[in-house]
């Protein structure tokens, strides 16, 4: 893994997410039915932008995050893995009277996404020209005779674009990065450089009673919007907003100790039991190999260096990070 983490942060590596969710939306109401459904607010973007989004339950329960790209006369909604086949339901069902059609791309593309501060160099060396380095712009491309779409999407802190690729050109483009010496990023990898940009994953970090203003500043700066108006979810997220905080925030901590603490292990305070709990722990290399735990914590424990106990065999000690190691540039 430290070969691989280091040609990431050296040069580039690619992550194959052709599990991913992606939908077109058309229609002359597809702005006002998405802009009822998601978090962030739609109506700036314009053509070869994109923006951060969430979908949420009436009560601000999260379902999903994702990412909304404006292109040619409709949006391209991209969605994690785990969360497509049920939000593209509930989607389906919320279309009554409007003109909206939702039409599932994942049968003919699949999504790579390249990270690395070389990107842009890979990209070209294999013909590509780089979407401009503004978070989520994107363009189309022709590579092989097929269209390629190129999204600036940094999902490491390293830097990233992510490519939907079409399927009949999918094996030459990965033995194409190969060739350039950009490999791919295994599973156990891609969990330490999501942990180390801050990068929460639904169903992982989060379970039915999270509410997505409780994934912290940086998830909801860039997911969610205060001022769109009416959208699902949106009363309790702006009653949340309006008292200035959540009673509980999902923070970075560095745990003392040889064992990766396993998911739900209960963190304690010296004044106070059960102050929270760790949703997934790594060995982070931007922390010189020391573990690096994610967690939720009641608001009054969440100042940096504050230092709890986590219920392990043997216990440890974790201390309260400033924030994500290595922070995804949104």
């Amino acid at each position: 893994m430290t070969a691989i983490y280091e040609q990431v942060a050296e040069y580039a590596g690619w992550l194959d997410l052709t599990d991913s969710g992606l939908i077109r939306v058309i229609g002359a109401d597809r702005l006002r039915f998405l802009q009822g459904q998601t978090t962030n607010d739609l109506r700036p973007l314009t053509e070869g932008a994109g923006v951060y989004t969430a979908f949420c339950t009436p009560t601000g329960q999260l379902l999903s995050d994702g990412y909304v790209l404006e292109a040619e006369d409709g949006y391209l909604l991209v969605l994690p893995a785990e969360t497509w086949g049920d939000l593209s339901a509930r989607l389906s069902e919320a279309i009554i009277l409007d003109d909206v059609t939702l039409m599932p791309l994942q049968e003919g593309m699949g999504l790579l996404s390249i990270q690395g501060d070389a990107v842009n160099e890979v990209l070209e060396e294999i013909g590509l020209t780089p979407p401009p380095d503004v978070s989520l712009a994107h363009h189309a491309q022709i590579w092989q005779k097929a269209e390629l779409r190129l999204i600036r999407n940094d999902r490491t802190g390293f830097g990233g674009v992510d490519v939907l690729v079409p399927y009949e050109v999918m094996e030459e483009f990965q033995t194409a990065l190969v060739a350039t010496a950009c490999l791919p990023i295994d599973n156990a990898l891609a969990e330490v450089l999501r942990y180390e940009a801050g990068a929460p994953k639904v169903g992982v970090d989060t379970s039915e009673r999270t509410l997505a203003a409780e994934l912290g500043e940086l998830f909801v700066r860039s997911h969610i919007s205060y001022t769109k108006g009416c959208y699902v979810g949106q009363e309790v997220l702006m009653r949340i907003h309006a008292r200035g905080h959540t009673n509980r925030t999902w923070v970075p901590l560095r745990v003392e100790g040889g064992i990766l603490p396993p998911h739900g292990a209960t963190l304690h305070a010296p004044d106070r039991p059960d102050v929270g709990w760790i949703t997934g722990a790594v060995r982070s290399p931007a922390l010189g190999g020391a573990i690096l735990a994610w967690g939720f914590l009641r608001n009054e424990y969440i100042q940096p260096e504050t230092v709890l106990q986590v219920a392990t065999e043997p216990p440890a000690q974790a201390v309260v990070l400033p924030g994500a190691p290595r922070p995804a540039r949104r």
